[in-house]
């Protein structure tokens, strides 16, 4: 429901977005199947071969089996032009050897679309959600129960033509003690001015603000975009979405700094072959709340994937993707000697409907972690088989 903003981004969640919400036939249709109530059943087996992320290196991995029951919920109701749609997902991550780190999984969402005019709509949202922390972030094995709050509304005008958009958004980031350093309040403003023509596309002109307040730390990071995205259907099987801004990021600590230049995420996918859909994206973000003691990161990253429909009932899909982070500290508020890392990922999916109510999924990856100074290097591999059954 609520997308990942395109370059001013936040670890482990997703916020806001200056993308215009988009009124369309496929989303009128999808809206309408959504009304009702919908439950969805679910069981997940994940078997982890470095539930620590130690670097093997050094020390002997620690696997684990994780075994994931959830129950998700969803409920869609019109009122007139309008309608209310609500989410909640429930779940517990039981780890069957290393015990004292299964933890409660909660995931629930709430939004509203208000319609007036031709083309107008309001959309107020808010969500929370709570997970472990992964020890990627951690660099240490003590357990850590993230709870993440968003509010926010986004207008938008879209048609033909010029049209308005704009976007609002307030989040709460909470840790377990030891890592409240961490803690963050941000709130994020957007404006803008669209163009949308058929034979063009959509043209977005917009600034957006994003003050972000490390609580504990007392240091606030503010982070100024003057940005332009396009999106347009350059034939009926090929499709790109670019973003591109210049980001100027200030902390109001001297020793992390700030950061000048430009910031984009660019999309370009296509299905010429039939049953196949390539895509390619590159992003370079701002990572603004990190539990990797820094007061920002500059994150680089690249991914590449294909999913291939081999029947009706039967999909498959393979990815590849590759980061590089550079991070700005203080180290005298957060002492830390990692400067810059680089992950790769490479994985699998397939997926099989046995009914209409029933599918099975299997999920492969294997992850790869090296630092500047070759200290928290980490490398392992999760496989997933889930379930899911539809009511």
């Amino acid at each position: 429901m609520v997308a990942a903003m395109p370059t001013v981004s936040q670890a482990q969640d997703n916020g806001g977005t200056t993308e215009p919400k988009r009124i369309n036939n496929a989303m009128e249709q999808k809206r309408i199947r959504d009304y009702g109530l919908h439950l969805t059943a679910g069981l997940d087996l994940l078997y982890d071969d470095n539930v620590y992320r130690v670097d093997d290196r050094v020390e002997n991995p620690t696997d684990d089996l994780i075994v994931t029951p959830s129950l998700e919920a969803t409920y869609g109701m019109p009122v007139g032009r309008h309608d209310i749609q609500l989410r909640g997902k429930i779940g517990y991550d039981r780890f069957i050897s290393e015990g004292q780190r299964s933890k409660l999984r909660l995931d629930t969402e709430a939004k509203a679309n208000i319609r007036f005019g031709a083309t107008c709509l309001i959309t107020p949202r808010a969500s929370y959600r709570q997970q472990r922390a992964d020890y990627g972030d951690i660099n240490s094995a003590t357990e850590n129960l993230q709870k993440f709050a968003t509010v926010g509304a986004d207008f938008t005008c879209e048609r033909p033509g010029l049209f308005p958009v704009a976007s609002y958004e307030h989040d709460r980031t909470r840790n377990a003690d030891q890592f409240d350093y961490a803690d963050q309040t941000s709130d994020m403003f957007m404006g803008g001015i669209g163009y949308a023509m058929p034979s063009l596309g959509t043209l977005t002109a917009y600034y957006e603000r994003v003050n972000s307040k490390r609580d504990t730390l007392g240091i606030e990071n503010r982070i100024n975009s003057y940005g332009l995205r396009f999106q347009r259907a350059v034939t009926p099987i090929t499709q790109i979405d670019a973003d591109v801004r210049w980001l100027d990021v200030s902390s109001d600590s001297a020793a992390v700094g700030g950061y000048d230049g430009m910031g984009w995420k660019v999309s370009l996918s296509t299905q010429a072959i039939p049953r196949l859909k390539l895509t390619a994206m590159t992003e370079r973000a701002i990572v603004n709340d990190s539990l990797i003691a820094s007061g920002f990161a500059i994150d680089t990253s690249y991914r590449i994937q294909g999913e291939f429909s081999i029947s009706e009932l039967t999909s498959a899909g393979l990815y590849a993707e590759w980061d590089r982070r550079k991070f700005r500290q203080d180290a005298a508020l957060r002492p830390y000697s990692i400067t810059a890392d680089r992950n790769r990922r490479f994985g699998g999916l397939l997926t099989r409907k046995l009914s209409d109510r029933f599918d099975l999924t299997l999920d492969a990856q294997h992850y790869t972690r090296r630092t500047d100074t070759s200290v928290s290097n980490y490398n392992g591999t999760q496989v997933t088989l889930g379930a899911a059954l539809h009511f």
